[in-house]
C-alpha cells in the first residue's frame, strides 16, 4: 500500500449484543491498521442488556491501545438510524461498517482500503464465509453462499454488486448522505448512494469475513424469509435505479436482473404454481408434460449459475465453501493475515 493512508471510522451498530461485542472488540483491537487513523465508533441502540457496560469497560481498559467511541441512543431506532448517527459525528476519510457477530482477519481492514487507491471506486465490500458445526444446513448455506458470491462477483465485474456486505463493507465518507427514514437494506442503500454519484463498488474476494449460522431450520428460515422481504423493499425504494443508463450497467443489467429475481420472479412462480396445481386437477397428463417443459425451459439458468460457480471457484470463492468450526476459523483467519 502506498504512504499515503486515509483515516478510518469503524462503526458498530448494536442492539443487545452483550453475548457477542467483547469477541468483537477484541477482534477489532488485532487489526494492524495504523492506530492514529483508525476510531471505533459502536453505535447503541438503548440496548437492554449489559452491551453498553461491556464496552465501557474495554475502552477504559484498552484506552491506550484503541480510540473506541461509544454513541448511546435513547431509543430504539434501527440500524438506518444507528449509522446516521456515526456519519453525523464522524470525519474520517472513509467509513466502514461492520456487524457484531462477525469477525474477520487482522489484515482485512487495510485490504478493503486498498481497493479505494487512485480509482473510482466508491464502495468495497468483504466476502462472507459461513461457519458453524459441520451439519446438512451448514453445508447448503456454504454451498448457497459459493452461488451468491458468484453472482456478486460477476455483478461487479460487469461494473458494480447489487449490494456490497452490510457485515463488512467500507466507503468514502464524502460520497454518504444519510438514509431516509425507513430504509431496512443499508447495504443496498448505500451502494445505491454511490453508484449515483458516478463511482463504482469492488467485490474484494481476498477480504474475509466469518459469520456463525444458525443450527436449526426454523432462525435459518425466518432470516431468510425476512432478507428476502427487505431487499424486495429496497428494489421498490430504488426503483428510478431500474434500466437507467445514468447508473451505467448497474442500472441496465445489474439492478434489473435483481428486480427480476425478487419482484417479477415470485409474481410468476405463484402464477405458475396457480395454474400447475388447476391443470393437475383437469389434466394429469398435461401437468406432466408442463413440468417437462418447465425443466427443460430450466436448463439455460442451470447451466450458466454452474459456470458462474465454476468460473470464480478455485481462487475467487474458495473460502465460500467453508463448513467449518471455530477452530477452523481460527485457522483461516490466521493463513489470511499472512
Amino acid at each position: 500500500m502506498s504512504q499515503i493512508v486515509p483515516t478510518v471510522s469503524l462503526v458498530i451498530p448494536t442492539y443487545n449484543e452483550a453475548a457477542v461485542i467483547q469477541q468483537k472488540l477484541e477482534n477489532v483491537l488485532q487489526l494492524d491498521y495504523p492506530r492514529d487513523k483508525l476510531e471505533v465508533v459502536v453505535v447503541d441502540s438503548a440496548s437492554s442488556d449489559e452491551t453498553g457496560d461491556i464496552v465501557n469497560k474495554f475502552a477504559t481498559a484498552h484506552r491506550r491501545e484503541i480510540n473506541l467511541v461509544l454513541i448511546e441512543q435513547p431509543v430504539r431506532r434501527g440500524k438506518s438510524e444507528a449509522i446516521n448517527e456515526a456519519l453525523r459525528g464522524s470525519r474520517s476519510e472513509i467509513i466502514v461498517l461492520t456487524d457484531a457477530d462477525v469477525t474477520f482477519p487482522p489484515r482485512s481492514l487495510w485490504r478493503l482500503i486498498e481497493n479505494f487507491e487512485g480509482s473510482d471506486v466508491g464502495a468495497v465490500s468483504g466476502v462472507e464465509v459461513p461457519v458453524g458445526p459441520k451439519s446438512l444446513l451448514t453445508g447448503i448455506e456454504a454451498d448457497y453462499r459459493r452461488i451468491y458470491t458468484a453472482i456478486r462477483m460477476a455483478e461487479a465485474e460487469t461494473d458494480t454488486p447489487f449490494m456490497c456486505e452490510s457485515e463488512l463493507s467500507a466507503y468514502r465518507r464524502e460520497l454518504l448522505e444519510p438514509l431516509r427514514p425507513g430504509s431496512v437494506c443499508d447495504d443496498v442503500e448505500l451502494t445505491v448512494m454511490v453508484r449515483s454519484k458516478g463511482f463504482k463498488a469492488v467485490y474484494a474476494h481476498d477480504v474475509s469475513f466469518f459469520e456463525t449460522e444458525a443450527g436449526k431450520l426454523r432462525p435459518k428460515l425466518q432470516h431468510k424469509l425476512r432478507r428476502g422481504m427487505n431487499n424486495q423493499h429496497a428494489l421498490l425504494q430504488n426503483s428510478k435505479v431500474l434500466f437507467n443508463r445514468k447508473f451505467g450497467k448497474y442500472g441496465t443489467l445489474v439492478f434489473p436482473f435483481e428486480f427480476f429475481v425478487h419482484i417479477v420472479s415470485p409474481v410468476l412462480l405463484t402464477i405458475s404454481l396457480f395454474f400447475l396445481l388447476v391443470l393437475g386437477i383437469l389434466s394429469p397428463v398435461s401437468a406432466l408434460f408442463a413440468l417437462l417443459v418447465t425443466a427443460i425451459l430450466s436448463l439455460p439458468t442451470i447451466v450458466i449459475m454452474h459456470s458462474l460457480v465454476n468460473r470464480y471457484h478455485e481462487s475467487d470463492v474458495a473460502l465460500g465453501r467453508g463448513r467449518g468450526s471455530s477452530g477452523q476459523r481460527r485457522s483461516w483467519a490466521s493463513s489470511l493475515s499472512c
